[in-house]
């Protein structure tokens, strides 16, 4: 089995960030988790293609979903996230 931060889920012990309608965050995040219906806005990955595709940027992604990759930076059009900092 491969060792990874996202297969160990350690994101709790270096803390996240909640951002709702119209925030933005920089930094390095392990998992987009979807708290409330939510459309994002810009979102930048070094792992995950497609992010600036136009579909990424105007589907709903329904409260559970969870986003995993590497990210940079996030912004939420409306609904409510949490980014977990890796």
């Amino acid at each position: 089995m491969a060792s990874s931060r996202n297969n160990a889920l350690e994101f709790s012990s270096v803390g996240s960030i909640l951002l709702t309608d119209g925030d933005s965050s920089q930094g390095s995040f392990g998992a987009i988790q979807i708290l409330q219906d939510t459309k994002l806005g810009l979102v930048l990955s070094s792992n995950v293609d497609q992010t600036t595709h136009t579909g990424f940027a105007t589907k709903t992604f329904g409260a559970g979903t969870i986003i995993y990759g590497q990210f940079s930076s996030v912004a939420v059009t409306n609904g409510l996230v949490q980014l977990h900092k890796v």
